[in-house]
C-alpha cells in the first residue's frame, strides 16, 4: 500500500503538482494545519514519501504506518504484507534522514479585471457604511485602529440587505459556473461584516470579511489572490503576525517597522514578501507564543538570519494587546536594532546631516563639519564616507558586518550607536558604498577601495 494510500485514510489531501509522480498537500495527521503535510506517491521506488514541514515527520509508508498508527517496524511491515530483510535488529536500524525540501515560495497572479471592477465599487460602498457605523468604528479603536487608519486602509462594512447577507450571480463578478448537487448554479455570497481589503498599487487583491458571528468567522471573497499582506513594504524592519487586522493596528502604530499578516500560525510568505523580507534589517516574530508558534519560529530562524521571537508583551496578538494598554511603538522599537531607533539627524547650515552634538566616536577636539574639511582635496568618494573613515580611525574596535545574511555595526559583539551607525545605516550614499563593499568586515584598514 502506497504512503498516499495510507495518508488518505487519515485526512484530506489536494494535488498540487504533476511533476515527478504528483505532490499532494494537506494537513498533518499529527499536527494538523492547513498544507504542511506533503506526499509523493512516486518515491522509494513506488512506496511514497511524506514530509510535514510543521513536526518536521518524514519517512515512506514502513515509517507512516510507525508515526501515525503506532505500530513497530514489524507490525508495519505485517500490514502492508512486506518480508523483513534478514538480519537481527535490523527493525531498529533508524529510517534513512531525508532532506528537506528547499522552501520554494510561491506568487498569487491579481484577480480577473471584472473581478477588481467588482471589488472596487463594493469596497467603496462599505467604507462609507463603516464611517456611519460608531460600534464597529469604536471596536477597531479598541485594537488599535483608529478613524483614520480605517480610512487609509479602506476597510469598510457590509451591512447587507435588509439586514442579510448579499447573494450575487458568479458571472457577474466574473466567477466561473459552480452547479449544486440539485443541479442549480451557485450563487456568491457576500456575508454580513467588516470588510478588510488588501490592496497594492491601487489595485484590490483580495477581500476578507470578518463576520459578527458564525462559522466561519473569517470569510475570503472568492476570486481573490491569496497574496501575503505586506504593509509598508518600504520600511527596513517588520512585524509578523497572524491576522490582518493586527497587521494594520502594528504598520499604523509606528514610523519604523512594517508588518505582514499570514493568516495562519503555519503559513509561508509568498514570493514578493520573501524576497523583501530577505532584504530587511530586523524582522520581529509575533506569532502566538505556544507549541505552535515555536514551530513555525524554526523554519523563521532557518530562512531569516535577522529574526527574532517577539510576542506581545500582554495578550496573544497585537489587537488584544492594545486593549491591555500596551503600547505598539514602544513594544515594536525594543525589539529593533539602534541603527533604526536611533533619534534622526537635523540639518546643517551647510547641508550637512549630522547631529548638532559630537559623537562620543568623534575625537576630542573635533567636530563631524571640521572632520569633512580634513583632506578635501582627496579621492572623489561621498563625503559621508571619509567622515566615516576617521570614525573608524579612531575606534579600531569597531567593525562593520558586511555578510550576505547580515549588516549592522559591533564592537565586542555589541551594536554601536551613535555617529557611525547614523552614517552607515540612514545615508543612502553611504550605505550604498558599503553594501557593495566586497569584504564581509569592514573597518578603517579597508574601507576606502
Amino acid at each position: 500500500m502506497n504512503t498516499l494510500d495510507l495518508a488518505f485514510g487519515h485526512v484530506k489531501l489536494k494535488k498540487v503538482s504533476r511533476t515527478n509522480g504528483g505532490e499532494w498537500q494537506g494537513p498533518c495527521p499529527s499536527c494538523g494545519g492547513d498544507d504542511r503535510f506533503h506526499v509523493w506517491p512516486e518515491q522509494n521506488e513506488g512506496k511514497g514519501a511524506y514530509w510535514c514541514r510543521g513536526c518536521g515527520k518524514t519517512g515512506d509508508n514502513i515509517q507512516y504506518l510507525r508515526d501515525f498508527c503506532g505500530m513497530s517496524f514489524r507490525d508495519a511491515c505485517a500490514e502492508l504484507r512486506i518480508d523483513i530483510p534478514a538480519g537481527r535488529d535490523y527493525w531498529k536500524t533508524p529510517p534513512p534522514q531525508r532532506t528537506k525540501p528547499v522552501f520554494q515560495p510561491v506568487s498569487h497572479a491579481s484577480p480577473a479585471d471584472l473581478w477588481q471592477e467588482k471589488a472596487e465599487k463594493f469596497v467603496s460602498w462599505a467604507q462609507a457604511g463603516l464611517l456611519g457605523n460608531a460600534e464597529a468604528l469604536a471596536w477597531l479603536a479598541g485594537r488599535g485602529i483608529n478613524r483614520e487608519t480605517a480610512i487609509n486602509y479602506r476597510l469598510g462594512w457590509n451591512a447587507g440587505e435588509d439586514g442579510k447577507d448579499l447573494y450575487r450571480a458568479r458571472k457577474a463578478w466574473g466567477l466561473p459556473d459552480q452547479i449544486k448537487d440539485d443541479g442549480r448554479p451557485k450563487v456568491l455570497w457576500i456575508p454580513r461584516g467588516l470588510v478588510i481589503p488588501y490592496i497594492v498599487d491601487g489595485i484590490i487583491l483580495r477581500i476578507r470579511i470578518r463576520r459578527p458571528e458564525g462559522e466561519p468567522r473569517y470569510y475570503v471573497l472568492p476570486g481573490s489572490a491569496m497574496s501575503t499582506m505586506l504593509l509598508e513594504r518600504t520600511r527596513r524592519a517588520f512585524v509578523v503576525v497572524e491576522s490582518e487586522l493586527d497587521a494594520i493596528a502594528v504598520a499604523a502604530g509606528n514610523t519604523l517597522a512594517g508588518a505582514v499578516a499570514l493568516g495562519s500560525v503555519s503559513a509561508k510568505p509568498d514570493m514578493e514578501t520573501f524576497t523583501v523580507l530577505q532584504g530587511a534589517l530586523q524582522i520581529l516574530n509575533a506569532l502566538d507564543y505556544d507549541a505552535a508558534g515555536a514551530k513555525a519560529m524554526d523554519w523563521w530562524g532557518e530562512q531569516f538570519a535577522r529574526c527574532d521571537r517577539w510576542p506581545v508583551p500582554a495578550g496573544k496578538d497585537p489587537g488584544e494587546a492594545v486593549r491591555l494598554g500596551i503600547d505598539l511603538d514602544k513594544w515594536i522599537k525594543e525589539g529593533l536594532p539602534p541603527a533604526l531607533t536611533i533619534a534622526s539627524p537635523v540639518t546643517t547650515t551647510r547641508g550637512l546631516r549630522r547631529d548638532r552634538s559630537v559623537s562620543a566616536e568623534t575625537p576630542p577636539g573635533a567636530t563631524a563639519e571640521k572632520m569633512l574639511d580634513f583632506d578635501r582635496d582627496g579621492p572623489a568618494i561621498p563625503v559621508e564616507i571619509r567622515e566615516l573613515y576617521h570614525l573608524l580611525k579612531n575606534n579600531p574596535g569597531v567593525k562593520i558586518i558586511n555578510a550576505p545574511n547580515r549588516y549592522t555595526v559591533l564592537r565586542n559583539g555589541k551594536y554601536v550607536g551613535g555617529r557611525i551607525n547614523e552614517l552607515v545605516f540612514q545615508h543612502p550614499a553611504s550605505r550604498d558604498y558599503l553594501m557593495n563593499h566586497p569584504a564581509e568586515e569592514i573597518d578603517a584598514g579597508n574601507l576606502i577601495i
